[in-house]
Protein backbone atom coordinates (compact mmCIF):
# COMPACT_ATOMS: atom_id res chain seq x y z
CA UNK A 1 0.00 0.00 0.00
CA UNK A 2 1.26 3.51 -0.97
CA UNK A 3 1.11 6.57 1.48
CA UNK A 4 0.39 10.12 0.83
CA UNK A 5 -0.16 13.93 2.98
CA UNK A 6 -2.02 16.89 1.94
CA UNK A 7 -0.49 20.51 2.14
CA UNK A 8 -3.39 22.87 1.95
CA UNK A 9 -3.58 26.29 4.46
CA UNK A 10 -7.89 25.86 4.26
CA UNK A 11 -8.54 22.87 6.64
CA UNK A 12 -12.02 22.01 4.98
CA UNK A 13 -10.08 21.71 1.85
CA UNK A 14 -7.34 19.19 3.47
CA UNK A 15 -10.61 17.13 4.81
CA UNK A 16 -12.42 17.34 1.57
CA UNK A 17 -9.66 15.45 -0.69
CA UNK A 18 -8.91 12.83 2.11
CA UNK A 19 -12.82 12.44 2.24
CA UNK A 20 -12.61 12.04 -1.57
CA UNK A 21 -9.94 10.16 -1.87
CA UNK A 22 -11.68 7.70 1.20
CA UNK A 23 -12.82 4.80 -1.89
CA UNK A 24 -9.35 4.17 -2.97
CA UNK A 25 -8.02 3.71 0.58
CA UNK A 26 -7.11 -0.02 -0.05
CA UNK A 27 -4.86 1.41 -2.19
CA UNK A 28 -3.50 4.69 -0.86
CA UNK A 29 -3.96 5.66 2.54
CA UNK A 30 -3.28 9.33 3.94
CA UNK A 31 -1.12 9.61 6.82
CA UNK A 32 -0.40 13.48 7.56
CA UNK A 33 -1.37 16.81 6.73
CA UNK A 34 0.21 20.43 7.04
CA UNK A 35 -0.63 23.75 6.35
CA UNK A 36 2.21 25.21 4.43
CA UNK A 37 5.26 23.91 2.17
CA UNK A 38 7.97 24.51 5.74
CA UNK A 39 5.32 22.31 7.68
CA UNK A 40 5.13 19.39 5.17
CA UNK A 41 9.07 19.24 4.43
CA UNK A 42 9.01 18.41 8.51
CA UNK A 43 6.42 16.10 8.02
CA UNK A 44 7.64 14.23 4.89
CA UNK A 45 11.28 13.68 6.65
CA UNK A 46 9.23 11.77 9.42
CA UNK A 47 6.89 9.95 7.70
CA UNK A 48 8.23 9.41 4.35
CA UNK A 49 5.15 9.34 2.09
CA UNK A 50 5.16 8.19 -1.47
CA UNK A 51 2.86 10.80 -2.82
CA UNK A 52 1.74 14.77 -1.62
CA UNK A 53 -1.01 16.70 -2.64
CA UNK A 54 -0.39 20.33 -2.15
CA UNK A 55 -1.86 23.69 -3.01
CA UNK A 56 0.23 26.71 -4.13
CA UNK A 57 -0.96 29.76 -2.57
CA UNK A 58 -0.16 29.04 1.25
CA UNK A 59 1.70 31.45 4.20
CA UNK A 60 5.43 30.56 4.96
CA UNK A 61 6.33 28.75 2.19
CA UNK A 62 4.18 28.57 -0.95
CA UNK A 63 4.08 26.02 -3.33
CA UNK A 64 6.95 27.28 -5.63
CA UNK A 65 9.46 27.38 -2.78
CA UNK A 66 7.89 23.85 -1.72
CA UNK A 67 7.75 22.14 -5.09
CA UNK A 68 11.84 22.99 -5.39
CA UNK A 69 13.00 22.09 -2.36
CA UNK A 70 10.40 18.62 -2.53
CA UNK A 71 12.27 18.05 -6.16
CA UNK A 72 16.06 18.86 -4.48
CA UNK A 73 15.40 16.72 -1.49
CA UNK A 74 13.03 13.90 -2.23
CA UNK A 75 12.83 13.24 -5.64
CA UNK A 76 11.42 9.62 -5.85
CA UNK A 77 8.06 11.19 -4.42
CA UNK A 78 5.05 11.92 -6.62
CA UNK A 79 3.47 15.34 -6.69
CA UNK A 80 -0.07 15.93 -7.50
CA UNK A 81 -0.49 20.07 -7.76
CA UNK A 82 -4.10 21.92 -6.94
CA UNK A 83 -4.59 25.50 -7.17
CA UNK A 84 -7.72 28.20 -7.61
CA UNK A 85 -5.23 30.15 -9.65
CA UNK A 86 -5.21 29.63 -13.69
CA UNK A 87 -1.27 30.92 -13.89
CA UNK A 88 0.97 29.73 -16.48
CA UNK A 89 3.54 30.27 -13.36
CA UNK A 90 1.96 27.52 -10.98
CA UNK A 91 1.63 25.41 -13.72
CA UNK A 92 5.54 26.03 -14.88
CA UNK A 93 6.33 25.36 -11.30
CA UNK A 94 4.43 22.13 -11.82
CA UNK A 95 5.65 21.29 -14.94
CA UNK A 96 9.48 21.65 -13.47
CA UNK A 97 8.87 19.89 -10.43
CA UNK A 98 7.30 16.73 -12.97
CA UNK A 99 4.44 17.04 -11.45
CA UNK A 100 1.85 13.53 -11.80
CA UNK A 101 -1.08 16.53 -12.35
CA UNK A 102 -2.31 19.78 -12.04
CA UNK A 103 -6.10 20.08 -10.49
CA UNK A 104 -7.94 23.47 -10.78
CA UNK A 105 -9.82 24.15 -7.79
CA UNK A 106 -12.88 23.18 -7.57
CA UNK A 107 -12.27 19.70 -8.83
CA UNK A 108 -14.72 16.87 -8.90
CA UNK A 109 -13.82 13.26 -6.79
CA UNK A 110 -13.09 11.61 -10.58
CA UNK A 111 -10.43 13.99 -11.01
CA UNK A 112 -8.88 13.58 -8.07
CA UNK A 113 -9.25 9.96 -7.42
CA UNK A 114 -7.30 9.85 -10.95
CA UNK A 115 -4.65 11.53 -10.60
CA UNK A 116 -3.74 9.68 -7.19
CA UNK A 117 -4.37 6.32 -9.51
CA UNK A 118 -1.75 7.73 -11.48
CA UNK A 119 0.73 8.61 -9.80
CA UNK A 120 0.34 4.92 -8.08
CA UNK A 121 1.20 3.95 -11.70
CA UNK A 122 3.91 5.76 -12.00
CA UNK A 123 5.16 4.61 -8.43
CA UNK A 124 4.69 0.99 -9.68
CA UNK A 125 6.50 1.60 -13.18
CA UNK A 126 9.04 3.31 -11.50
CA UNK A 127 9.96 0.53 -9.07
CA UNK A 128 9.66 -1.94 -11.67
CA UNK A 129 12.39 -0.07 -13.46
CA UNK A 130 14.81 0.50 -10.60
CA UNK A 131 14.69 -3.16 -10.02
CA UNK A 132 15.42 -4.07 -12.93
CA UNK A 133 18.37 -1.64 -13.17
CA UNK A 134 19.90 -2.88 -9.96
CA UNK A 135 22.36 -5.15 -12.24
CA UNK A 136 22.35 -3.28 -15.45
CA UNK A 137 24.42 -0.84 -16.34
CA UNK A 138 23.26 -0.43 -19.54
CA UNK A 139 19.69 0.25 -18.29
CA UNK A 140 21.40 2.64 -15.62
CA UNK A 141 23.07 4.81 -18.55
CA UNK A 142 19.44 5.00 -20.30
CA UNK A 143 18.53 6.50 -17.38
CA UNK A 144 20.78 8.83 -16.89
CA UNK A 145 20.46 10.15 -20.49
CA UNK A 146 16.99 10.11 -20.32
CA UNK A 147 17.69 12.22 -16.99
CA UNK A 148 20.40 14.53 -19.67
CA UNK A 149 17.75 15.08 -21.94
CA UNK A 150 15.27 16.12 -19.54
CA UNK A 151 17.06 19.06 -18.10
CA UNK A 152 18.16 20.16 -21.14
CA UNK A 153 14.70 20.97 -22.39
CA UNK A 154 14.19 22.87 -18.83
CA UNK A 155 17.06 24.44 -19.78
CA UNK A 156 15.52 25.70 -23.13
CA UNK A 157 12.57 26.85 -21.22
CA UNK A 158 13.84 28.45 -18.39
CA UNK A 159 12.97 25.97 -15.83
CA UNK A 160 16.24 25.16 -14.21
CA UNK A 161 19.13 28.10 -14.28
CA UNK A 162 21.35 26.76 -11.98
CA UNK A 163 24.61 24.78 -12.45
CA UNK A 164 24.10 21.71 -15.12
CA UNK A 165 26.54 19.15 -16.43
CA UNK A 166 25.73 15.87 -18.15
CA UNK A 167 25.90 12.53 -16.46
CA UNK A 168 25.29 10.26 -18.94
CA UNK A 169 28.54 8.64 -21.37
CA UNK A 170 26.32 8.80 -24.38
CA UNK A 171 26.12 12.95 -24.27
CA UNK A 172 29.38 13.06 -22.39
CA UNK A 173 30.58 15.02 -25.46
CA UNK A 174 28.46 18.00 -24.84
CA UNK A 175 30.52 18.56 -21.58
CA UNK A 176 33.57 19.39 -23.67
CA UNK A 177 31.89 22.25 -25.84
CA UNK A 178 33.13 25.48 -26.54
CA UNK A 179 30.00 27.26 -28.61
CA UNK A 180 26.63 26.27 -29.22
CA UNK A 181 23.85 27.63 -31.41
CA UNK A 182 20.20 26.36 -31.51
CA UNK A 183 17.73 25.80 -34.49
CA UNK A 184 13.79 25.58 -33.29
CA UNK A 185 11.67 23.62 -35.87
CA UNK A 186 8.34 24.36 -36.18
CA UNK A 187 5.40 22.28 -38.50
CA UNK A 188 1.88 22.74 -38.35
CA UNK A 189 1.54 19.03 -38.07
CA UNK A 190 3.33 16.58 -35.44
CA UNK A 191 6.81 16.20 -36.03
CA UNK A 192 8.50 12.81 -36.23
CA UNK A 193 10.69 13.14 -33.52
CA UNK A 194 12.23 9.38 -34.20
CA UNK A 195 12.33 10.06 -37.47
CA UNK A 196 14.88 13.38 -36.92
CA UNK A 197 16.62 11.94 -34.00
CA UNK A 198 17.54 8.98 -36.49
CA UNK A 199 18.84 11.32 -38.69
CA UNK A 200 21.22 12.66 -36.94
CA UNK A 201 22.83 9.34 -35.88
CA UNK A 202 22.62 8.47 -40.57
CA UNK A 203 24.21 11.57 -41.01
CA UNK A 204 27.35 11.59 -38.54
CA UNK A 205 26.25 14.61 -36.68
CA UNK A 206 27.00 12.37 -33.32
CA UNK A 207 29.51 14.06 -31.45
CA UNK A 208 27.97 17.65 -32.90
CA UNK A 209 23.99 17.78 -32.82
CA UNK A 210 21.55 17.11 -30.38
CA UNK A 211 18.06 17.34 -31.25
CA UNK A 212 15.49 17.15 -27.98
CA UNK A 213 11.76 17.43 -28.26
CA UNK A 214 9.45 20.18 -26.87
CA UNK A 215 7.74 18.82 -23.68
CA UNK A 216 4.01 19.18 -24.71
CA UNK A 217 3.99 20.66 -27.98
CA UNK A 218 4.56 18.10 -31.02
CA UNK A 219 5.06 20.93 -33.43
CA UNK A 220 7.60 22.05 -32.21
CA UNK A 221 11.54 20.14 -31.23
CA UNK A 222 14.88 22.22 -31.16
CA UNK A 223 18.00 21.19 -32.52
CA UNK A 224 21.26 22.33 -30.59
CA UNK A 225 24.91 22.35 -32.48
CA UNK A 226 28.02 22.44 -30.76
CA UNK A 227 30.75 24.26 -33.09
CA UNK A 228 33.69 22.46 -32.93
CA UNK A 229 36.68 24.32 -31.58
CA UNK A 230 38.52 25.22 -35.07
CA UNK A 231 35.69 25.10 -37.25
CA UNK A 232 35.65 27.41 -39.98
CA UNK A 233 32.17 27.77 -40.43
CA UNK A 234 30.10 30.23 -39.39
CA UNK A 235 27.58 29.39 -36.51
CA UNK A 236 25.03 30.83 -39.54
CA UNK A 237 26.56 28.35 -42.14
CA UNK A 238 26.46 25.47 -39.75
CA UNK A 239 22.58 26.10 -39.39
CA UNK A 240 22.12 26.32 -43.23
CA UNK A 241 23.89 23.75 -43.98
CA UNK A 242 21.93 21.11 -41.71
CA UNK A 243 18.56 22.77 -42.84
CA UNK A 244 19.55 22.13 -46.25
CA UNK A 245 20.03 18.03 -45.27
CA UNK A 246 17.40 18.23 -42.99
CA UNK A 247 14.47 18.94 -45.84
CA UNK A 248 14.31 15.38 -47.19
CA UNK A 249 13.27 14.30 -44.23
CA UNK A 250 10.89 16.75 -42.92
CA UNK A 251 9.38 17.51 -45.93
CA UNK A 252 8.40 13.87 -47.11
CA UNK A 253 4.96 15.05 -45.54
CA UNK A 254 4.55 18.16 -47.43
CA UNK A 255 3.91 20.12 -44.19
CA UNK A 256 5.75 23.35 -44.42
CA UNK A 257 8.41 23.54 -42.27
CA UNK A 258 9.57 26.64 -40.66
CA UNK A 259 13.36 27.20 -38.79
CA UNK A 260 14.20 29.82 -36.49
CA UNK A 261 18.30 29.96 -35.84
CA UNK A 262 19.95 31.17 -32.88
CA UNK A 263 23.35 33.71 -32.14
CA UNK A 264 26.37 31.82 -30.94
CA UNK A 265 26.43 30.91 -27.04
CA UNK A 266 28.64 29.21 -24.61
CA UNK A 267 27.06 27.72 -22.47
CA UNK A 268 24.32 24.92 -21.48
CA UNK A 269 22.91 27.82 -19.11
CA UNK A 270 22.18 30.35 -22.57
CA UNK A 271 19.79 27.40 -23.79
CA UNK A 272 16.62 29.69 -22.91
CA UNK A 273 18.29 32.64 -24.35
CA UNK A 274 19.00 31.12 -27.15
CA UNK A 275 15.38 29.70 -27.72
CA UNK A 276 14.05 33.45 -27.31
CA UNK A 277 16.62 34.06 -29.81
CA UNK A 278 14.85 31.68 -32.32
CA UNK A 279 11.71 32.60 -31.52
CA UNK A 280 12.19 36.06 -32.18
CA UNK A 281 14.11 35.11 -35.49
CA UNK A 282 10.49 32.80 -36.53
CA UNK A 283 8.06 35.75 -35.37
CA UNK A 284 10.03 37.73 -38.21
CA UNK A 285 8.11 35.27 -40.18
CA UNK A 286 5.78 37.21 -43.57
CA UNK A 287 2.33 36.22 -43.42
CA UNK A 288 2.48 35.78 -47.04
CA UNK A 289 5.85 34.84 -47.30
CA UNK A 290 7.20 31.88 -48.34
CA UNK A 291 10.88 32.20 -46.79
CA UNK A 292 11.69 28.71 -44.20
CA UNK A 293 14.92 29.84 -42.60
CA UNK A 294 14.89 32.63 -40.44
CA UNK A 295 17.89 34.14 -38.03
CA UNK A 296 17.48 37.26 -34.84
CA UNK A 297 17.86 40.49 -36.92
CA UNK A 298 20.81 42.66 -36.08
CA UNK A 299 18.97 45.23 -34.10
CA UNK A 300 14.87 45.24 -32.52
CA UNK A 301 12.74 46.24 -35.15
CA UNK A 302 9.53 48.21 -34.31
CA UNK A 303 6.44 46.30 -34.71
CA UNK A 304 4.34 48.08 -37.63
CA UNK A 305 1.06 49.73 -36.92
CA UNK A 306 -1.92 47.92 -37.18
CA UNK A 307 -5.05 50.24 -37.15
CA UNK A 308 -8.33 48.25 -37.08
CA UNK A 309 -11.61 50.43 -37.12
CA UNK A 310 -13.62 47.62 -35.73
CA UNK A 311 -11.93 47.69 -32.12
CA UNK A 312 -13.83 49.46 -30.00
CA UNK A 313 -17.31 47.74 -31.18
CA UNK A 314 -14.94 44.41 -30.81
CA UNK A 315 -13.99 45.54 -26.75
CA UNK A 316 -17.98 46.30 -26.78
CA UNK A 317 -19.13 42.87 -28.25
CA UNK A 318 -17.04 41.04 -25.60
CA UNK A 319 -18.23 43.98 -22.45
CA UNK A 320 -22.16 42.82 -23.84
CA UNK A 321 -21.41 39.05 -23.35
CA UNK A 322 -22.15 38.43 -27.01
CA UNK A 323 -19.80 35.36 -28.17
CA UNK A 324 -21.54 34.74 -31.47
CA UNK A 325 -20.55 38.60 -32.22
CA UNK A 326 -17.47 38.06 -30.84
CA UNK A 327 -16.14 35.60 -32.62
CA UNK A 328 -17.37 36.89 -35.94
CA UNK A 329 -15.45 40.14 -35.27
CA UNK A 330 -12.51 38.12 -34.52
CA UNK A 331 -12.66 35.97 -38.24
CA UNK A 332 -12.82 39.64 -39.94
CA UNK A 333 -9.59 41.01 -37.79
CA UNK A 334 -7.61 37.69 -38.98
CA UNK A 335 -8.67 38.13 -42.56
CA UNK A 336 -7.60 41.92 -42.54
CA UNK A 337 -4.43 41.47 -41.54
CA UNK A 338 -3.90 39.27 -44.98
CA UNK A 339 -4.62 42.72 -46.26
CA UNK A 340 -1.34 44.19 -44.95
CA UNK A 341 1.62 44.92 -47.01
CA UNK A 342 4.62 42.88 -45.46
CA UNK A 343 2.62 41.80 -41.76
CA UNK A 344 4.53 39.83 -40.03
CA UNK A 345 3.81 37.28 -37.11
CA UNK A 346 5.37 39.82 -34.93
CA UNK A 347 3.27 42.55 -35.76
CA UNK A 348 0.12 40.29 -35.55
CA UNK A 349 1.06 39.06 -31.84
CA UNK A 350 2.08 42.67 -30.78
CA UNK A 351 -1.34 44.30 -31.93
CA UNK A 352 -2.88 40.93 -30.18
CA UNK A 353 -1.72 41.08 -26.82
CA UNK A 354 -1.97 45.01 -26.76
CA UNK A 355 -5.72 43.92 -28.03
CA UNK A 356 -6.09 41.13 -25.45
CA UNK A 357 -4.31 43.77 -22.43
CA UNK A 358 -7.02 46.40 -23.10
CA UNK A 359 -9.81 43.21 -22.74
CA UNK A 360 -7.44 42.33 -19.29
CA UNK A 361 -7.69 46.21 -18.20
CA UNK A 362 -11.65 46.74 -19.08
CA UNK A 363 -11.89 43.33 -16.79
CA UNK A 364 -10.20 44.68 -13.94
CA UNK A 365 -12.73 47.34 -13.81
CA UNK A 366 -15.46 44.60 -13.55
CA UNK A 367 -14.18 41.50 -11.36
CA UNK A 368 -11.83 42.55 -8.36
CA UNK A 369 -9.54 39.75 -8.80
CA UNK A 370 -8.37 40.16 -12.00
CA UNK A 371 -5.56 43.06 -12.50
CA UNK A 372 -4.20 44.54 -16.15
CA UNK A 373 -0.96 42.90 -16.22
CA UNK A 374 -2.33 38.99 -14.15
CA UNK A 375 -1.88 36.69 -17.01
CA UNK A 376 0.66 38.93 -19.08
CA UNK A 377 3.79 36.45 -18.96
CA UNK A 378 1.22 33.55 -19.16
CA UNK A 379 -0.07 34.59 -22.74
CA UNK A 380 3.44 35.79 -23.27
CA UNK A 381 4.71 32.04 -23.05
CA UNK A 382 2.22 30.41 -25.19
CA UNK A 383 2.39 33.30 -27.90
CA UNK A 384 6.29 31.94 -28.20
CA UNK A 385 5.01 28.57 -28.91
CA UNK A 386 2.89 29.53 -31.63
CA UNK A 387 3.97 30.32 -35.32
CA UNK A 388 1.08 29.92 -37.72
CA UNK A 389 -1.79 32.18 -37.92
CA UNK A 390 -4.33 29.65 -38.03
CA UNK A 391 -2.84 28.58 -34.08
CA UNK A 392 -2.60 32.02 -32.98
CA UNK A 393 -6.23 32.66 -33.86
CA UNK A 394 -7.74 29.64 -32.64
CA UNK A 395 -6.02 30.67 -29.66
CA UNK A 396 -7.55 34.16 -29.47
CA UNK A 397 -11.29 32.46 -30.35
CA UNK A 398 -10.68 30.21 -26.90
CA UNK A 399 -9.26 33.40 -25.11
CA UNK A 400 -11.96 35.86 -25.79
CA UNK A 401 -14.85 32.99 -25.80
CA UNK A 402 -13.91 32.43 -22.00
CA UNK A 403 -13.80 35.90 -21.43
CA UNK A 404 -17.25 36.94 -23.38
CA UNK A 405 -18.99 34.29 -21.33
CA UNK A 406 -17.66 36.06 -17.42
CA UNK A 407 -18.99 38.97 -19.39
CA UNK A 408 -22.72 37.55 -20.26
CA UNK A 409 -23.08 35.46 -16.78
CA UNK A 410 -22.92 40.07 -15.15
CA UNK A 411 -24.11 41.61 -17.81
CA UNK A 412 -24.49 45.55 -17.10
CA UNK A 413 -26.11 45.70 -20.52
CA UNK A 414 -28.82 43.27 -19.83
CA UNK A 415 -31.57 46.00 -19.75
CA UNK A 416 -33.85 45.93 -23.07
CA UNK A 417 -33.96 49.68 -23.29
CA UNK A 418 -31.44 50.57 -25.70
CA UNK A 419 -31.43 54.30 -24.82
CA UNK A 420 -30.44 52.80 -20.68
CA UNK A 421 -28.12 50.70 -22.93
CA UNK A 422 -26.34 53.94 -24.45
CA UNK A 423 -26.28 56.14 -21.50
CA UNK A 424 -24.40 53.02 -20.18
CA UNK A 425 -21.77 52.61 -22.98
CA UNK A 426 -21.37 56.95 -22.43
CA UNK A 427 -20.83 56.60 -18.65
CA UNK A 428 -18.11 53.39 -19.26
CA UNK A 429 -16.34 54.73 -22.22
CA UNK A 430 -16.49 58.85 -22.00
CA UNK A 431 -13.18 59.14 -23.01
CA UNK A 432 -13.52 57.37 -26.45
CA UNK A 433 -14.44 59.10 -29.22
CA UNK A 434 -18.18 58.99 -28.98
CA UNK A 435 -20.02 59.94 -31.98
CA UNK A 436 -23.61 59.22 -32.95
CA UNK A 437 -23.16 57.05 -35.85
CA UNK A 438 -20.75 54.53 -34.11
CA UNK A 439 -23.10 54.55 -31.19
CA UNK A 440 -26.02 53.57 -33.48
CA UNK A 441 -23.92 50.94 -35.07
CA UNK A 442 -23.15 49.43 -31.93
CA UNK A 443 -27.31 48.92 -31.41
CA UNK A 444 -27.94 48.26 -35.57
CA UNK A 445 -29.99 51.38 -35.33
CA UNK A 446 -30.57 53.85 -38.07
CA UNK A 447 -28.21 57.18 -37.39
CA UNK A 448 -31.01 59.67 -37.86
CA UNK A 449 -33.33 57.01 -35.70
CA UNK A 450 -30.78 57.12 -32.90
CA UNK A 451 -30.63 60.72 -32.47
CA UNK A 452 -34.01 61.11 -32.50
CA UNK A 453 -34.94 58.46 -30.43
CA UNK A 454 -32.11 59.40 -28.08
CA UNK A 455 -33.31 63.03 -27.66
CA UNK A 456 -37.57 61.70 -27.08
CA UNK A 457 -36.26 59.30 -24.31
CA UNK A 458 -33.83 61.85 -22.94
CA UNK A 459 -35.04 65.34 -23.49
CA UNK A 460 -31.61 66.18 -24.85
CA UNK A 461 -28.84 65.33 -27.19
CA UNK A 462 -26.52 62.90 -27.18
CA UNK A 463 -23.68 65.83 -27.62
CA UNK A 464 -25.34 67.58 -24.80
CA UNK A 465 -25.16 64.47 -22.46
CA UNK A 466 -22.04 62.95 -23.80
CA UNK A 467 -20.86 66.30 -22.69
CA UNK A 468 -22.59 66.55 -19.11
CA UNK A 469 -21.25 63.17 -18.20
CA UNK A 470 -17.60 64.12 -19.32
CA UNK A 471 -17.63 67.45 -17.61
CA UNK A 472 -18.95 65.97 -14.11
CA UNK A 473 -15.44 63.42 -14.47
CA UNK A 474 -13.27 66.69 -15.07
CA UNK A 475 -15.19 68.36 -12.01
CA UNK A 476 -13.97 65.17 -9.84
CA UNK A 477 -10.45 65.32 -11.26
CA UNK A 478 -10.34 69.25 -10.30
CA UNK A 479 -11.24 68.48 -7.13
CA UNK A 480 -9.38 65.01 -6.32
CA UNK A 481 -6.27 65.31 -8.53
CA UNK A 482 -3.54 67.77 -9.38
CA UNK A 483 -3.67 66.42 -12.72
CA UNK A 484 -2.58 69.56 -15.10
CA UNK A 485 -5.35 70.61 -17.33
CA UNK A 486 -4.17 69.07 -20.72
CA UNK A 487 -4.36 65.64 -18.87
CA UNK A 488 -7.78 65.93 -17.37
CA UNK A 489 -9.30 67.36 -20.80
CA UNK A 490 -7.19 64.21 -22.30
CA UNK A 491 -8.80 61.73 -19.44
CA UNK A 492 -12.29 62.97 -19.81
CA UNK A 493 -12.43 62.62 -23.77
CA UNK A 494 -11.27 65.97 -25.64
CA UNK A 495 -8.19 66.20 -27.39
CA UNK A 496 -8.10 69.74 -27.69
CA UNK A 497 -7.53 71.59 -24.30
CA UNK A 498 -9.11 75.20 -25.57
CA UNK A 499 -12.35 72.95 -26.79
CA UNK A 500 -12.73 71.87 -23.26
CA UNK A 501 -12.09 74.83 -21.57
CA UNK A 502 -14.78 76.58 -23.67
CA UNK A 503 -17.13 73.19 -23.16
CA UNK A 504 -16.29 73.44 -19.45
CA UNK A 505 -16.97 77.13 -19.41
CA UNK A 506 -20.26 76.49 -21.08
CA UNK A 507 -21.23 73.94 -19.02
CA UNK A 508 -20.26 75.43 -15.41
CA UNK A 509 -19.94 78.99 -16.13
CA UNK A 510 -16.35 79.78 -15.20
CA UNK A 511 -12.89 78.27 -15.91
CA UNK A 512 -11.43 74.58 -14.89
CA UNK A 513 -9.10 76.87 -13.22
CA UNK A 514 -11.86 78.65 -11.42
CA UNK A 515 -13.42 75.70 -10.53
CA UNK A 516 -9.94 73.71 -9.12
CA UNK A 517 -9.26 76.89 -6.87
CA UNK A 518 -13.22 77.35 -5.56
CA UNK A 519 -12.91 73.71 -5.14
CA UNK A 520 -9.23 73.96 -2.94
CA UNK A 521 -11.42 77.28 -1.11
CA UNK A 522 -14.29 75.28 0.00
CA UNK A 523 -11.78 72.24 1.41
CA UNK A 524 -9.82 74.54 3.46
CA UNK A 525 -12.56 76.37 5.01
CA UNK A 526 -14.16 73.32 6.17
CA UNK A 527 -10.70 72.06 7.54
CA UNK A 528 -11.12 75.75 9.35
CA UNK A 529 -14.35 75.31 10.50
CA UNK A 530 -13.08 71.62 12.11
CA UNK A 531 -10.40 73.00 13.70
Amino acid sequence: MYTFIVVDDESLIRKGIIKKLSSIQDTVQCIGEACNGQEALTLIERMNPDIVITDMKMPLMDGTAFLSQLTQDFPQIRSIVISGYKDFDYMKHAIAAQAVDYLLKPFGKEALTGAVLNAVKQLNDHQSIQNRLISSDEKKEQARYKYDLQMLQNLIMGYHTTDFSITSNRLNFVNQIHDLVMITTYSQTALDFAALTAFLTENAFGDLALFLEHATNQNLGFFILFKPEHSVLSSDEMCRQLIQQLKSTLYASKTPVLFGCSRTHHSLLELNTAFLETVTALNTKKVSGSTEAFFPPEKKREPISITWDKTEEFLFRIEAGMPDQTSSLLEELFTYFLTIPDVSLYDIKVFCFSLADRTRYMMSTYFEQITPSSANSSMQNILNNMFSLQEIKDYYHQFYANITSLFKTDNIYATEDIIEKMKIYMQRHYQNNLTIEFLSSLFYLNRSYCSHLFKQRTGETFVHCLNTIRIEKAKQMLSETDKKMYQIAKAAGYDNVKYFFRIFKKYEHMTPEQYRHECTFVMSKDRTDIN
